[in-house]
C-alpha cells in the first residue's frame, strides 16, 4: 500500500512539474517553518496544509481521470477516421475517364442496329432459300 501511494506521489510530482506547478502533496507535507516567538500556531497551520495536501491530490485524481478520457476520445476518434475513410473506399464510385467513356445510348442503339440487320439478314437467308 505505501508503495502504491509513493508511486503516485512520483507521478503526481512528475505530472504537476510538467503542467509547470510548483508544488505537490508530498512538498507540502514536508515542508517545515521555523517557530518565531510571536508566530502562528503549528497545529493550526499543519490542519491546514493537510486540507492544501488533500485538495492537491483531489486535482491529481481530475487531471488524471481527464487525461485518460482525453486518451479515449483520441483513440475512438482515430478509430473512426479510419473506420470513415473503409467506408468511403467501399462506397466510392469508380471514376471515369470522360474522353474514353463511352454512351451507354450509343451502345444500345448500335445492338438494336445489329439486331435488326440480323433478322434482316436471315429473312433474305430464308426467302432466298425457298
Amino acid at each position: 500500500m505505501q508503495d502504491d501511494y509513493a508511486r503516485k506521489l512520483d507521478d503526481q510530482k512528475s505530472l504537476f512539474k510538467q503542467l509547470g506547478i510548483k508544488l505537490d502533496a508530498l512538498t507540502i507535507h514536508e515542508k517545515d517553518f521555523d517557530v518565531k516567538m510571536r508566530g502562528y500556531e503549528k497545529e493550526e497551520v499543519d490542519r491546514f496544509l493537510d486540507d492544501i495536501i488533500m485538495d492537491y491530490e483531489r486535482f491529481y485524481d481530475i487531471i488524471t481521470d481527464l487525461l485518460d478520457k482525453y486518451k479515449e476520445i483520441q483513440r475512438r476518434q482515430a478509430h473512426w477516421e479510419e473506420e470513415k475513410k473503409m467506408m468511403a473506399m467501399v462506397t466510392r464510385k469508380p471514376q471515369v475517364d470522360m474522353e474514353d467513356a463511352i454512351d451507354r445510348r450509343l451502345v444500345d442503339d448500335g445492338i438494336r442496329q445489329l439486331e435488326r440487320s440480323l433478322e434482316h439478314f436471315k429473312q433474305f437467308v430464308n426467302g432466298g432459300l425457298k
